[in-house]
C-alpha cells in the first residue's frame, strides 16, 4: 500500500483532460501548483493514478476512461461535490460501485468501506482524503 501512495503522491492532480480518451498508458499530468481544496480523491485504475481535488463550489462529473489489460474499454463517471465523491455511473455489469453511495468528509470514518469506493470489474479505486491526511501520507513516505 505504501508504494501505491508513494507513486500517487508524486502526482498532484489528475485532470479531466488527462482522462478524456481511453489509453493503455498512464495519462496523469502533474501540476506544480494544485488548487487548495477541502479534500482530495485518490484515483487508481489499471492504467492511471492521480488526485482529483474536491470543487470549492458546485458539482462536477469526471469521466475516467481506460482500456483494461484484457483490451476491454471501461468508463467510470466520478461525481465530485465540495464535501465528497460518489461513482455516478460505470460500464461494469454489476454497478456495485454506483450502489456504494457517497463518501464525504463527514461520513468516511463510519462507512463499511471507509474512505473508499471500489469498482472491481473496471479496476477503479477512489479514496477520499483531507489535506492533512495527504500531508501525513507524504511525510510517512519520506
Amino acid at each position: 500500500m505504501r508504494r501505491i501512495f508513494a507513486a500517487a503522491l508524486a502526482v498532484l492532480l489528475l485532470t479531466a483532460a488527462a482522462v478524456a480518451e481511453p489509453t493503455a498508458e498512464p495519462s496523469v499530468e502533474p501540476s506544480a501548483s494544485p488548487k487548495p481544496a477541502k479534500g482530495y480523491v485518490l484515483v487508481q485504475t489499471a492504467t492511471q493514478l492521480g488526485w482529483l481535488p474536491l470543487p470549492e463550489e458546485g458539482e462536477q462529473s469526471v469521466p475516467i476512461k481506460q482500456i483494461l489489460p484484457d483490451g476491454t474499454e471501461a468508463e467510470n463517471i466520478v461525481h465530485l461535490t465540495p464535501e465528497g465523491v460518489w461513482m455516478e455511473d460505470s460500464t461494469c455489469e454489476n454497478h456495485d460501485c454506483v450502489n456504494q453511495g457517497e463518501v464525504t468528509l463527514d461520513n468516511k470514518a463510519d462507512r463499511i468501506l471507509g474512505n473508499m469506493i471500489i469498482c472491481l470489474p473496471n479496476q477503479v479505486m477512489l479514496a477520499l482524503y483531507t489535506p492533512e491526511e495527504v500531508l501525513k501520507l507524504m511525510k510517512e513516505e519520506q
